[in-house]
């Protein structure tokens, strides 16, 4: 393999795993993603006194993959499906 495509598959395999990466992707929720989170209960209170806010937030690459994310400032985890992030909110809850 060449040196071009080793780097290019190294680019690609920490592409998207990396919380910096995700950040720098981040996209809003729709309003139906957003209503579904807070539906689930997969909530934060950071809003104005307290108000809910989603505890899920996406990232959309460079090549249009979506991703969801749940995260505190210990730990975070990924999903490929806003549902699938859901589900992740209970442990990411638990290093809050």
């Amino acid at each position: 393999m060449g040196v071009d495509k080793e780097m290019k598959l190294a680019e690609l395999l920490t592409e998207g795993s990396d919380i910096k990466t995700l950040k720098a992707n981040k996209k809003p929720l729709t309003d139906e993603e957003r209503e579904e989170v807070l539906k689930a209960g997969a909530v934060w209170h950071h809003g104005p006194n307290g108000a809910e806010s989603p505890a899920v937030w996406k990232s959309v690459d460079k090549n249009g993959k979506t991703t969801y994310v749940v995260n505190t400032h210990r730990a975070y985890q990924t999903a490929p499906t806003l549902k699938g992030a859901i589900k992740h909110y209970a442990f990411i809850k638990t290093t809050a």
